[in-house]
């Protein structure tokens, strides 16, 4: 850490002391103290000085400037005191604007060095709002589901110290807890890396809980109590208080007596150039002795000393926090070979910050010329491309035809520098309280190419990379914080899994082979878009000997039959565990030889048939797998079998309008033969107008039983590269254009016949291997079993006819549903899913696409197989013994697989897809490639106690944050309620941190009435609110 004496929190004295070659200064000389208009000493908050230039303020001028001021100063000094104030504070004013506040906003970097770390103005970090009604048991769906009377840790950007806290309930859609400091607060969910269940009884938490106000008190009451200190005495919180202090130094004790192997734990664990994912259960077990276990499994305490010691090691280990398991998260350990690019680079901005204090007369340092490097192509990259404060640099200015850019030669230690960078602005890799965040910082101040920045932030060297070509200007930054395990990031577009040599080779002879039945005189539909690659399912129907009964066949491509499950190409497959379809970013989880060339769906191909038997009432009366061959096939897109059988979906539609930049390119001719629905034949018309019957009936069934009829249309954004050269030289990356994007609500299928049949083949997969004792990555939701009652009754009377009449639920519904709901679980033991209104169910129609899907089947065809040695069913079964995944391992591996299938759909339907609207509305707002609004419509989701309020765009419903400082005196902080609306306008885009800031111009709709808060004693206190 910087040595204190060399801060750049320089008082005003000792900056004139330095500013003047002479040891003494006469009073009279103390108006040349810094100010605003007249920077002697420039305002700073790095340890590099940038003294004002001598052409900038001649001896001359300042003599003049001198002279001046003190003619001005003795009139001043015969003006009443009074008079005398208020005539520097009208020439001062913008004086006190420039004070800075080291209090950091949601999401930024503070001050937690020079400040007291004061555990009671903490600011807990918690979830945001479900903006975009995100699908239940998708992106939030390892968030941990907390219950009344359990303990976690509650963590803060802004603070270097944990607190914990007990969970007291969740009272009108707010969770309610009471920390270890005796402060009680509210969120809306916390994000925490540790819980300890059941810490403590209920009947422990009803005296606190009877001083909480009534559960009826809205949001910003709630906030205006917590401001007041409003807390539940510590007399009655003080039992609770005394077990969260015994757990805490309980936990210290197991620190103390491990201190030399836990401080270590680098020496321990670390690898030399591989990164390693292991949970806190499996470093503990490398790091405790058996002595701390009991019945195999280690204590809570001993669990914290543990994940208290990774946390204070800011460089080898990183905890998953976006993409943990919610009972076994993960952490990140570094290799030793990226730790020793962290400390070179550490070691060298010291060494420059050195010498550049100290003004040594000779001797340059290496960061010199990385600097002199670096600006050459800042400064190169800005003749065609704007720097914005947006993080992301401006679109291109040149033709496409333009020459490449010159790149300098890049010695050994300006890499390990471009390196760290990447390393803190782009992986994140530091936590906001790290020392190491001000190195990153230091480097772009020594640049002297980003005045301009309100902050030398990762942000800012985010568009750093940008301008020298270390990533391509239209990157998508959560392709780096959202991080497959063991996959390296590929600049400019895919990733880099570890070489396997060719795959093809391990490919094995079809060991169903004997077996497949030839689904001879049946067609199978294959109904897909048609730009899709990868045919992975179809379906067909059976007639039978009854009339009212048939067999409903989904057949689904077989790789596994030849792909063996340890196998390198498994491996591969396993690394990114479904298809990226991010724009720009394509990436099979197969190889296309192999996806596309050899397993896709085609005539005389390998199957995988589900079937069930149904009659019209859409009841299963028996169900099947088979391993077959197709014979038929028929390749049409859902619009085209709409048309073709008349029908239509009930669900009301709801989208929006389209925005385009750029050129967007005409779609490319299908890859396969299409059928339209002219070329059918009747009888084809007729079986697949049957099978959309048939489906109806079933899915009529599962809505009874509660399932989510359909989720909304989310927009979503299209890239297209088509037009756009791309060079790339010593691994430097140019491009002359931009991409063009399209972005429109998504687009639901003509028919839902695809829809339900994909969901009875889930259903059947689980039914029949749960039947046999196989298993497999059963999906659940346990939590939504145990109030059954409670979620049918809210969908059924509420959040359900909502959706069916073309009302999109706000946020509040939907975190209410969530919190009834609670997390999806992927596990070996089967157990309901009530938003699919079904008994059990795994996924297992996209093994082209989707590993866990790849493990379905694998489990599947070792029992079959068995089936047919033995000569006999396996119903009933409990070895596994034949199967290539035991129970025991599939419970291992399954936190890794939800880990990584998490990272997919964030990236893809989160984070990634966000940041190409984003980049669109930057280029929109700023350069004007697209007409937007000019004001905006902020409807108000929640507010953040006092500092800022969340809403939502009526412009493709995007996140944005109104913030205390940009009110323009239009309301007050402590006058926003949730559900107004304001109308407002942009402030800034910032793609790299996934934030739209805007400030408020207007008041459009007002909530407003007086509520009574809960009696305190015999007091009863009225807020106005």
């Amino acid at each position: 850490m910087l040595q204190a004496s060399r801060s750049s929190y320089v008082c005003w004295r000792c900056a004139l002391q330095r500013a003047t070659s002479d040891a003494v200064v006469s009073r009279s000389s103390t108006r040349l103290l810094p100010r605003a208009k007249h920077p002697l000493w420039r305002r700073s908050l790095a340890t590099v000085r940038h003294p004002a230039s001598s052409e900038e303020f001649p001896d001359a001028q300042m003599r003049a400037r001198e002279e001046e001021k003190e003619e001005e100063e003795a009139k001043s000094k015969k003006l009443p005191i009074r008079e005398r104030l208020r005539k520097w504070d009208e020439e001062h004013q913008d004086e006190a604007k420039t004070i800075l506040s080291d209090y950091a906003d949601m999401g930024e970097l503070s001050n937690t060095i020079t400040r007291p770390q004061n555990v009671t103005m903490a600011t807990f970090e918690v979830n945001s709002p479900l903006f975009d009604g995100d699908e239940l048991g998708d992106l939030r769906s390892e968030d941990p589901n907390v219950k009344p009377g359990d303990m976690v840790e509650l963590s803060s950007d802004g603070s270097r110290r944990p607190m914990l806290a007990i969970c007291l309930g969740r009272f009108n859609g707010y969770e309610h807890y009471y920390t270890s400091s005796g402060k009680w607060f509210t969120g809306l969910g916390v994000k925490t890396l540790f819980v300890v269940h059941n810490f403590v009884s209920l009947a422990e938490l009803e005296p606190v809980i009877n001083e909480l106000p009534s559960t009826t008190t809205p949001l910003e009451a709630m906030n205006a109590l917590q401001d007041l200190n409003h807390n539940p005495s510590r007399a009655t919180g003080a039992p609770l208080l005394r077990k969260m202090l015994q757990f805490s130094h309980e936990a210290e004790a197991v620190y103390q007596a491990n201190a030399g192997t836990l401080d270590a734990s680098s020496a321990f664990i670390g690898d030399p150039v591989k990164h390693r994912y292991l949970t806190l259960h499996e470093i503990a077990e490398l790091l405790l002795p058996k002595s701390y276990q009991e019945d195999g499994k280690f204590k809570p305490q001993s669990l914290y000393a543990v994940h208290r010691a990774l946390l204070q090691d800011e460089v080898f280990f990183r905890p998953l926090r976006q993409t943990g398991h919610k009972r076994s998260y993960l952490f990140e350990v570094s290799p030793l070979s990226e730790v020793r690019i962290i400390q070179k680079a550490e070691n060298l901005v010291r060494e420059y910050l050195e010498k550049a204090w100290n003004r040594p007369k000779d001797g340059r340092t290496p960061v010199d010329d990385f600097i002199k490097k670096a600006r050459q192509l800042v400064d190169q990259s800005r003749k065609t491309r704007q720097w914005t404060k947006s993080g992301i640099i401006g679109p291109s200015t040149v033709k496409t035809s333009a020459p490449a850019p010159k790149v300098p030669e890049w010695s050994q230690t300006d890499i390990d520098l471009l390196s760290f960078m990447e390393l803190w602005a782009c992986y994140q890799k530091f936590p906001s309280y790290s020392q190491l965040q001000c190195h990153g910082s230091a480097l772009l101040r020594a640049l002297d190419r980003y005045r301009d920045a309100e902050t030398l932030s990762p942000s800012t060297g985010w568009t750093f990379l940008q301008e020298v070509g270390w990533i391509p200007s239209w990157e998508i930054p959560a392709r780096y914080s959202i991080r497959f395990p063991g996959v390296d990031i590929k600049p400019g577009g895919g990733y880099i899994r570890p070489f396997f040599g060719n795959l093809e080779r391990h490919l094995k002879k079809d060991r169903l082979g004997p077996m497949r039945h030839t689904w001879e005189g049946l067609t199978a539909y294959c109904i897909d878009a048609e730009s899709t690659m990868d045919i992975d399912d179809g379906v067909s129907l059976e007639r039978t000997s009854d009339p009212n009964q048939f067999w409903m066949h989904i057949h689904v491509a077989d790789p596994a039959s030849s792909i063996q499950a340890e196998t390198p190409v498994a491996k591969y497959a396993e690394l990114i565990p479904q298809t990226i379809y991010l724009p720009g970013h394509f990436e099979r989880m197969l190889p296309s030889g192999i996806s596309q060339d050899i397993f896709s769906l085609a005539p005389n191909k390998p199957c995988l048939t589900f079937s069930s038997l149904v009659n019209r009432d859409g009841v299963i009366l028996d169900h099947k797998i088979t391993p077959g061959i197709l014979t038929d096939v028929v390749y049409m897109t859902s619009e085209d079998v709409a048309t073709a059988i008349e029908d239509h979906r009930d669900d009301p539609v709801v989208g929006g309008p389209e925005l385009s930049l750029g050129p967007i390119p005409e779609p490319k001719p299908a890859p396969r033969p299409m059928t339209r629905p002219g070329d059918l034949k009747s009888h084809q018309r007729d079986e697949l107008a049957l099978f959309s019957e048939l489906g109806k009936a079933i899915q009529a069934r599962r809505l009874s039983r509660g399932a989510t009829p359909f989720f909304q249309p989310r927009p979503e954004a299209q890239a297209y590269f088509d037009h756009l050269p791309q060079r790339e030289r010593d691994d430097f990356l140019s491009s002359p254009g931009d991409p063009a994007i399209r972005i429109a609500y998504s687009h639901r299928s003509g028919t839902d016949l695809v829809e339900n049949a994909m969901k009875l083949a889930g259903e059947t997969a689980a039914q029949w291997c749960h039947e046999r004792g196989i298993p497999i990555p059963f999906r659940s939701q346990p939590y939504a079993t145990q109030n059954a009652a409670l979620v049918q009754q809210y969908t059924r009377d509420v959040f359900y006819p909502l959706l069916r009449s073309g009302t999109k639920p706000d946020e509040h519904q939907w975190r209410q549903l969530r919190a009834l709901i609670g997390a999806d679980e992927i596990t070996t033991t089967a157990g309901p899913h009530f938003t699919l209104g079904v008994p059990m169910y795994t996924k297992a129609t996209s093994p082209l696409r989707r590993f866990s899907d790849l493990i379905v089947h694998w489990q599947i065809e070792a029992a079959l197989v068995e089936e047919r040695r033995r000569g006999a069913s396996l119903v009933g079964n409990k070895d596994d013994s034949f199967l290539p995944f035991s129970r025991e391992q599939l419970d291992r591996m399954l936190p890794m697989i939800r880990v990584r299938e998490k990272q997919a759909r964030a990236l893809i339907s989160g984070d990634g897809g966000d940041q190409w609207i984003l980049q669109a509305l930057v280029r929109a707002w700023q350069f004007g490639e697209a007409e937007i609004p000019e004001t905006f419509r902020f409807h108000v989701v929640h507010v953040h106690g006092k500092r800022s309020a969340l809403g939502r765009l009526d412009w493709f419903e995007r996140p944005a944050i109104l913030r205390s400082e940009n009110m323009n005196n239009v309301l007050r902080m402590a006058d926003i309620r949730v559900g107004d609306v304001y109308e407002v306008k942009l402030k800034n885009v910032n793609v790299h941190a996934n934030q739209i800031l805007v400030e408020a111009l207007r008041v459009l709709e007002k909530k407003r009435e007086d509520l009574v808060i809960a009696p305190e004693g015999d007091k009863t206190e009225l807020l106005q609110v």
